[in-house]
């Protein structure tokens, strides 16, 4: 079963992504969306717009994306997270969940059970436009432009924001917090082998 995330046309919407795994990183891909970075190991930056992420072992990054006007209700579109085993040897492992476009005024519940994979292909795409931009990659020089296309940014392209260190100064002289609920989703981020069929 496939965690779905609902969201609703023209909105905006925060991920904080994570890999909790042990031995690969992920590269991150949210419906191909531009993804703004916010902060980096829960640590405000000024804002950077890229199109896919690789997050190491126990990194994170707090991403928002904007749902397109032009999405329809009852579309749904891929999260991918790949890890970072080579594609070029024909490896392609991951994690895959959906976004599920719901009208505004929908709960967004969904039995994932009910609900059809995205029309588009399982699979990324290796190849990438000049113009992708991939933050964080393990091995620039695999990354950046040849052989497939696209470039990537270093993580050292992030800095602290201004925000940031108004916000810590502001909270020095407020006692008053306000807390926000929010609805989580969590996605596994771990490998396990297909179901095995039993005879019992």
């Amino acid at each position: 079963m496939r965690e779905v995330v609902p969201v609703s046309p023209g909105k905006t919407y925060k991920f904080r992504l994570m890999n909790g795994g042990a031995h690969y990183g992920l590269r991150i891909n949210i419906a191909d969306l531009n993804m703004t970075i916010l902060a980096a190991d829960s640590e405000s930056v000024e804002p950077v717009v890229v199109n896919e992420v690789f997050l190491h072992t126990a990194e994170r990054f707090d991403v928002e994306i904007t749902i397109p006007n032009d999405w329809v209700e009852g579309d749904s579109f891929w999260i991918r997270a790949d890890s970072t085993e080579s594609f070029y040897q024909g490896y392609q492992n991951g994690i895959r969940s959906i976004l599920k476009v719901v009208d505004q005024d929908s709960s967004g519940s969904e039995n994932a059970f009910d609900l059809n994979d995205p029309i588009d292909s399982i699979k990324s795409p290796l190849e990438r436009t000049n113009d992708h931009m991939t933050m964080n990659c393990f091995d620039r020089a695999t990354f950046d432009g040849a052989p497939n296309g696209g470039r990537c940014l270093p993580i050292s392209t992030l800095s602290r924001s201004q925000a940031s260190l108004n916000r810590k100064n502001e909270s020095n002289n407020t006692k008053e917090e306000t807390a926000v609920a929010v609805p989580v989703h969590f996605i596994d981020s771990h490998f396990q082998p297909y179901p095995q069929v039993s005879s019992v």
